[in-house]
């Protein structure tokens, strides 16, 4: 009996956990888009986000992110935001009233990459999401931890746009 109320007890807290580990702009997009076709949507630990950039051959990301503790990411066709009267600028207003602050913006190649930043209580409880706006499709990719900006390092076809 002590140990079903034990396990009882630590489900919850978990599950209060993972609550407050999620942006609620994340979460709002993802429930928006639920059970459609092409939405695809996963979440990992930061140790194997960080292994499948390393597989990449991403090397120079690898000691940006070396502090990141959970990536979601999700993929919703742009035609399904049109079905829903939706729009990536009204996305973006609801992250800043969800805490969000514009970080910067890269251009490469017609795709726009608008990053944010929600700061946590210390730099590694840090949340950013990265929208890349492409032709056919939205991905909005939520990383939590800590990403050292001095590491990162635009291609040469990039136009960087840094937000103040």
């Amino acid at each position: 009996m002590k140990r079903k109320i034990l396990l009882s007890l630590l489900l919850v807290v978990v599950s209060l956990g993972i609550t407050r580990a999620q942006s609620r702009s994340y979460n709002a997009l993802k429930d928006n888009f639920k059970g459609q076709p092409d939405v695809h949507s996963f979440s990992v630990n930061g140790w194997f986000g960080r292994m499948i950039l390393n597989m990449a051959g991403e090397s120079e990301v690898r000691q940006a992110i070396q502090d990141l503790k959970h990536v979601r990411l999700i993929t919703i066709p742009r035609h399904e935001f049109n079905n829903r009267n939706l729009t990536v600028n009204g996305f973006k207003l609801l992250m800043k009233q969800d805490g969000f602050e514009d970080l910067a913006q890269i251009k490469d190649k017609g795709d726009v990459v608008s990053i944010f930043i929600q700061e946590g209580k210390n730099k590694t409880n840090n949340r950013y999401l990265m929208l890349i706006e492409e032709p056919s499709e939205i991905v909005a990719i939520e990383l939590t931890g800590y990403i050292d900006p001095s590491k990162l390092v635009p291609s040469e076809n990039s136009e960087v746009i840094i937000n103040q």
